[in-house]
């Protein structure tokens, strides 16, 4: 797994674009529900379903707090729960995860 934190959507589709991997393998994080998916539909990502991460992990987000719900997806693609704290805190300052397998 390899996790970039860029700045703004503009960055994240030229940092995806230059990874040239399918679109399958990557995965853009936001800490706004609105912006995530607003960013991943700009920059053609993956969206999260429940083969991603889990039946019963999408269907515990509905009443995890957003923090909880950021830190299951992330470490359903692979990171470990001091990477995804770390995320997270980049998350919070308005920048964005993008996540290839």
């Amino acid at each position: 797994m390899e996790y970039i934190t860029v700045e703004n959507s503009k960055e994240a589709k030229q940092t995806i674009e230059s990874i040239h991997s399918s679109k399958d393998a990557i995965f853009v994080f936001a800490y706004d529900p609105e912006r995530s998916d607003t960013v991943t539909e700009y920059t053609d990502a993956k969206s999260m379903t429940a083969v991603d991460q889990g039946i019963l992990d999408q269907v515990a987000n509905v009443i995890r707090t957003r923090d909880d719900e950021l830190m299951a997806k992330m470490m359903s693609v692979g990171a470990d729960q001091e990477l995804a704290l770390t995320l997270l805190e980049e998350l919070k300052k308005g920048k964005l995860v993008i996540c290839k397998r």
